[in-house]
């Protein structure tokens, strides 16, 4: 059922739905009137709203990792593309919450269902930055003391909890977009010490 052409176009109509109203003023409706179908056809692919949701994320996540791996490997320097990486899906983090409007309080009661997100995609982006530490290790760019693999998931893993400090930090009542700017900057923080 993954690839059928109305699935598809039901994550297509969800993303611009979300984009433009936001999460929790988006329905059902909403969805289906863009994707030119009606409710009870969107419930054969789905089973509500936060599926969808789910979907289109996981959707957008792997177009935005293959990007960002693109990216990465563009800079010459492999410390620069392992710092790039790391730096920039905590920056992405913060889009997506932007983006789809979604609150904070929607965000932790989604949280659980990310966790398939999360499985999905943790262990591409990992062996990724497996690769690029082994590939620095060989060209003698990094004296990687411990196994690659084990590195890159201690990274993805600081990564991700700078990531959620910032949302948690936030508390349960947040005025605007959220600053993962220090989340960054603490990122490059260890990485500086990490790489040297």
């Amino acid at each position: 059922m993954k690839d059928n052409p109305k699935r598809d176009l039901i994550l297509q109509a969800g993303s611009e739905c979300f984009a433009r109203f936001g999460y929790e003023k988006t329905t059902l409706d909403d969805i289906g009137k863009r994707a030119g179908l009606n409710k009870a056809s969107l419930y054969y692919y789905f089973k509500n709203k936060e599926e969808i949701f789910v979907a289109v994320i996981l959707q957008e996540t792997q177009a935005f990792m293959a990007d960002l791996e693109t990216k990465a490997a563009a800079y010459p320097d492999i410390r620069r593309q392992i710092r790039f990486y790391l730096t920039e899906r905590i920056r992405r983090y913060g889009e997506v919450i932007h983006l789809t409007r979604l609150s904070l309080e929607n965000l932790r009661s989604l949280e659980p269902m990310f966790e398939v997100l999360y499985r999905d995609t943790k262990a591409g982006e990992i062996a990724f930055l497996t690769g690029l530490l082994r590939r620095a290790s060989a060209d003698n760019a990094l004296a990687v003391t411990e196994p690659a693999a084990a590195l890159a998931e201690h990274l993805f893993y600081l990564s991700d909890a700078l990531k959620h400090q910032t949302v948690r930090k936030a508390g349960p009542f947040v005025a605007g977009e959220l600053d993962f700017n220090p989340a960054i900057a603490e990122m490059e923080y260890w990485l500086k010490l990490v790489l040297r």
